[in-house]
């Protein structure tokens, strides 16, 4: 049982990670609106940092790349952000990601909140993550100015959920203002930006459309949506093969050990089996009484370890995230359940199989030679 246990438990902890990371990268990307984000190429991956964990930082293009950005063929929609790292708010504890960008593109995230945002934002309302503590209606502050927030986004498992959205404009009247009103002021000049969310025409292809702005804006790359999916992917396939391979692992170990256990147990039943045999019991009978015990401890052993996994990652899960520099949002209740049965399916199927030929064996026992063999 403990084997199970521990097979089913790796199986849907590997299966949990997969699952959630997906799920996060899924919603974050299409709330982004975005086919590719341009910026500066020395900040790659402090861009990826802020999209997929919120990880706080500032950088700037040394020019504005709008130009030749729009005159790039396939391109038919940007919205121009700008990033700032604050070094305390009202709200947190610690810094927090805020992104200035052009509210009236259709793009962007606003189309995410049309039930509680009618229009565009307007001046000094902001936009937080499902992490940032506050309500609608309430005030935060920063830099010294003082932002009333319109919406909440709904959890993503990416950095959005840490980040706090404004209009441009707001942003730059935060870093003027900031020179006589907060403790530390902002650097930044109207007109300066961190990145541009890119959206591509019908037909077009993002890779080549990436491929052609690098070429038109030197020292600017082109992060394209769907190549985040992959850096995730190389940074969370460590992690699960480890507990694919542990899995494996005492999958083979296991099934030998189980079929000898199962081989003595039965071994030790022959009496029993000659006198179901002499009273009418058939060898189908008999076979199936031993299958379906090891079908009750496998499923027993592989709950347990299911349940430990589950509350494991429930409780741990945001921390394992953390850790390993990954969105993550918790799967639905439809796709826990599908990976619980599924790891309980392989659990069952690997108990079923030890446990065959003893079984299988011993059932084919004349009763006469099972009740003098268990009798010796």
């Amino acid at each position: 049982m403990l084997c199970f246990a521990f097979i089913a438990g790796s199986i849907l902890s590997a299966r949990y990670l997969i699952s959630g990371t997906t799920n996060s990268l899924n919603t974050g990307i299409s709330r982004l609106g975005a086919d590719i984000i341009v910026v500066p190429s020395q900040a790659a991956d402090a861009a990826e940092d802020v999209i997929l964990t919120g990880q706080p930082t500032s950088f700037f293009f040394n020019e504005t790349p709008i130009p030749e950005i729009l005159r790039t063929p396939g391109v038919s929609a940007i919205c121009p952000e700008v990033y700032i790292s604050t070094l305390a708010a009202t709200c947190c504890s610690y810094p927090v990601q805020m992104v200035g960008f052009n509210s009236s593109e259709g793009f962007t995230i606003t189309p995410w909140l049309q039930s509680s945002l009618k229009g565009p934002l307007k001046r000094d309302q902001i936009i937080v993550g499902s992490d940032i503590v506050g309500n609608v209606g309430s005030q935060l502050e920063f830099y010294g100015q003082n932002f009333t927030i319109a919406a909440k986004l709904a959890p993503t498992g990416m950095g959005m959920d840490e980040t706090v959205f404004l209009r441009l404009q707001d942003a730059y009247t935060m870093a003027t203002e900031s020179k006589t009103m907060a403790v530390e002021p902002l650097n930044i000049t109207s007109g300066q930006i961190s990145a541009v969310l890119v959206q591509v025409g019908h037909g077009y292809n993002p890779q080549g459309v990436a491929f052609v702005i690098e070429l038109n804006v030197p020292g600017s790359q082109a992060i394209v949506s769907n190549g985040l999916v992959e850096t995730v992917a190389n940074q969370i396939s460590a992690t699960v093969d480890l507990l694919y391979v542990a899995a494996a692992s005492v999958t083979l170990v296991s099934l030998p050990l189980i079929a000898l256990i199962s081989s003595m147990v039965i071994n030790e039943r022959k009496k029993e089996i000659g006198v179901l045999r002499a009273i009418g019991g058939t060898r189908r009978f008999v076979l199936k009484l031993f299958l379906a015990e090891a079908i009750t401890l496998a499923l027993i052993g592989g709950a347990v370890g299911a349940s430990v996994s589950f509350f494991g990652m429930y409780a741990f899960g945001k921390l394992i995230a953390l850790s390993l520099q990954i969105p993550f949002l918790w799967p639905s209740l439809e796709e826990t359940v599908g990976e619980a049965v599924l790891s309980l399916a392989i659990v069952v199927g690997a108990g079923t199989v030890a446990a065959l030929y003893p079984a299988v064996k011993n059932s084919r026992l004349e009763p006469y030679e099972a009740i003098r063999s268990g009798e010796s």
